[in-house]
């Protein structure tokens, strides 16, 4: 995947695939050591795969980093087929928070990564804008499922519910940020429970 590497000719379907294998490798690295070592080479040792698979399933280096970033998109798939008019609002909003923060944990090291490569950041923009991906859409799906529980007088009807789901997308942001970071002093911040605590009493 390095510049320096020249792609293996594809022949074929490699005897081994493993490419959930190498999506979890390619973010270990990414989480550890950086672009920098982002190579065929070290994906496939940690994948336990053939440098031919990495090439055979993603291409490049940015098809790779494409591949990973919706891998990490998963976890917002959570209200998939939640049956949400039967959900009190606190327990979307701490299973939303849980989600996000899973989010942000797995694509904030793709989006760091991409910054420190041009050719990479303007493949992710790319991929980024073809699938209207953004914090728009979460906006637009917690927005409406609060506005949806207000009509129900679940949620405070003087409420602003894009701003409150805005509030919990910053909020899951935040918290996987500052692990990233390794930022000290956690004892210090208020816990996960207690901004749920604080965003609910809004609602309610």
């Amino acid at each position: 995947m390095s510049t320096t590497e020249e792609p293996a000719k594809r022949r074929g379907r490699p005897p081994s695939g493993g490419r959930e294998a190498i999506l979890s490798a390619a973010l270990m690295i990414l989480r550890e050591q950086g672009i920098a070592n982002l190579t065929s080479r070290e994906i496939a040792a940690r994948a336990g795969v053939s440098d031919a698979s990495v090439y055979y399933h993603f291409g490049d280096r940015a098809g790779l980093l494409q591949a990973v970033f919706a891998q990490g998109m998963k976890p917002l798939q959570f209200m998939a087929g939640m049956d949400l008019a039967a959900l009190e609002p606190a327990e979307v909003v701490s299973t939303a928070l849980i989600a996000l923060e899973q989010f942000f944990d797995d694509v904030l090291p793709i989006l760091h990564a991409a910054q420190a490569d041009p050719e990479l950041r303007a493949a992710l923009a790319e991929f980024i804008e073809a699938n209207d991906l953004g914090p728009h859409k979460g906006v637009r799906l917690l927005g409406s499922y609060l506005r949806a529980q207000q009509q129900v007088g679940r949620v405070r009807a003087d409420a602003d519910a894009d701003a409150v789901a805005l509030m919990i997308i910053d909020a899951a942001f935040a918290r996987s940020a500052r692990k990233q970071m390794m930022l000290q002093g956690k004892e210090q911040l208020p816990s996960g429970e207690a901004v749920l605590r604080e965003i609910t009493r809004l609602l309610t």
